[in-house]
């Protein structure tokens, strides 16, 4: 096989496999897209995408600066023993 064969067929090749990978590409991106709306479509009618939010929009608060500080001993103390495990 002369070489100028060889190279029409590594392009040819090459061309076809860029060609696949396209293709499944555009699939991919079809498919994803079709899906996106189909769990809008059915998330719209329970609405939960509002009670998601308004539940992340609410600032936790402790009730009492005793739970504030009882809260920082218990994270210190968890940082102290992560440190003391990871040496």
């Amino acid at each position: 096989m002369p070489l100028s064969e060889l190279m029409a067929e590594g392009v040819t090749l090459m061309l076809l496999g860029m060609g696949i990978v396209f293709v499944f590409l555009v699939v991919l991106v079809v498919a994803l897209r079709v899906m996106s709306k189909l769990a809008a479509l059915f998330d719209s009618g329970r609405g939960l995408a509002a009670e998601h939010e308004a539940v992340a929009l609410t600032p936790t608060v402790p009730a009492h600066k005793e739970d504030e500080r009882q809260l920082t001993a218990v994270i210190s103390a968890a940082i102290a023993r992560y440190r003391g495990t990871k040496r």
